[in-house]
């Protein structure tokens, strides 16, 4: 998490923005789905409810609208931080009979000092039409300036890198737990919990998703979840783990084989991964996100694979696994130092199967570092097995 100073920091940034777009106060709302702005900007990652961080202008003064469940939680974990409960997020037909709570248009009027004329509003993408209708008829103009704090969270603080280096390595021991401990004949949930269980061990705090382990022709569902199927000789295995370390996400993803595949699918791997080290040699400053699309692509047409590819292989990580900028072809953005981007090659073939291969690196000022102490291990061990079948 971030110390209250770097916060303090944050909160002036997004106040300044405020006074630009002549703005009365700012609205950063979160869910459970979507709680990286919220956190980037108060530490507080919740559950079940819904809400909003405030932030005075010109003031830059944080405080979080909420239900009383986060109420309480805030208490415990950022006291530091006002919060208050508010009408529009108490949960329809439930009783909080011990519960103070304020009328949401009153308070949003006393943060702002007065009347509402321009409330700036971040994660418009996830706000329900209820809400936005709620907010309309307080105000007489809402300002979407998402994008202002979604490029602040593009360059990632030194302490902010520190938590993703932690996350790393709870990640290598993760997938190394994986590779060690696949038996045949375990389910592809038993060796889903093997890396899991690592990683808590490890320190992890969570997951930015699900694991992904699914196997045959279910590596073809994308995010597939791992089930109660036989990991048997024979089978093509598709492997993707994202432990938290507070707030803050690694993520690692490589095929597996067990026993002897077809050869067909032993190339497949080593084809995807030679592509992988293609993109790789170009991670650097200054390199434009269209040059990498357009290069990228042509790689994965020198085997027919193109057509394959549902996403763009570079996206940044940091409080989100996945989360902007992405890769495409618009040259509006550039690689900078202080970025944290994952390589996620995923192909998905109707006969072949499902396959990626994905780690995460750290753009410096004359290249990039690879942030996980295990990925090449991993690759050697990956691409042995299934040249041998093992």
């Amino acid at each position: 998490m971030a110390d209250i100073a770097e916060l303090r920091e944050r909160w002036t940034r997004l106040a300044q923005v405020g006074q630009e777009n002549d703005l009365d106060l700012i609205l950063v709302y979160f869910d459970e789905y979507n709680m990286a702005d919220a956190c980037y900007l108060t530490n507080i990652w919740t559950q079940f409810e819904r809400g909003f961080v405030a932030i005075s202008v010109p003031g830059g003064d944080p405080c979080l609208l909420v239900g009383p469940e986060t109420a309480n939680f805030v208490m415990t974990h950022m006291p530091e931080l006002e919060s208050r409960v508010i009408s529009l997020f108490l949960a329809w037909g439930a009783a909080y009979p011990n519960t103070r709570w304020e009328d949401t248009a009153d308070v949003l009027r006393e943060l702002a000092g007065g009347a509402l004329r321009r409330i700036g509003l971040v994660g418009s993408g996830f706000l329900p039409m209820t809400l936005y209708q709620a907010l309309s008829s307080m105000a007489e103009e809402i300002v979407d300036i998402t994008d202002s704090v979604h490029r602040a969270r593009q360059i990632k603080s030194a302490s902010e890198i520190d938590k993703i280096r932690t996350a790393y390595r709870i990640v290598d021991a993760g997938l190394e737990a994986m590779l060690n401990g696949v038996t045949p004949g375990m389910s592809e949930a038993a060796l889903a919990g093997v890396g899991e269980a690592a990683m808590r061990a490890a320190g992890a705090e969570g997951y930015a998703y699900s694991t992904i382990l699914s196997s045959q022709e279910r590596t073809n569902s994308v995010f597939g979840r791992p089930t109660q199927r036989p990991v048997d000789n024979g089978s093509f295995i598709t492997i993707g783990i994202s432990p938290k370390y507070q707030g803050y996400c690694a993520s690692l993803g490589v095929p597996l084989t067990v026993g002897a595949v077809p050869q067909a699918q032993r190339d497949y791997i080593r084809d995807l991964f030679t592509v992988y080290q293609s993109i790789e040699k170009q991670l650097g400053p200054g390199l434009m996100a269209s040059e990498l699309y357009h290069s990228s692509r042509r790689e994965l047409a020198r085997y027919d694979f193109e057509k394959y590819q549902i996403y763009g292989v570079v996206h940044s990580c940091g409080l989100l696994e996945a989360e902007a900028p992405f890769l495409c072809p618009d040259p509006d953005w550039e690689f900078q130092p202080g970025m944290v981007l994952l390589i996620d090659l995923a192909i998905f073939h109707p006969r072949l199967w499902g396959i990626r291969w994905e780690s995460g690196y750290l753009i410096t000022d004359d290249g990039a570092e690879q942030l996980s102490g295990y990925f090449d291990t991993a690759c050697d061990i990956v691409l042995q097995r299934a040249a041998s079948g093992a």
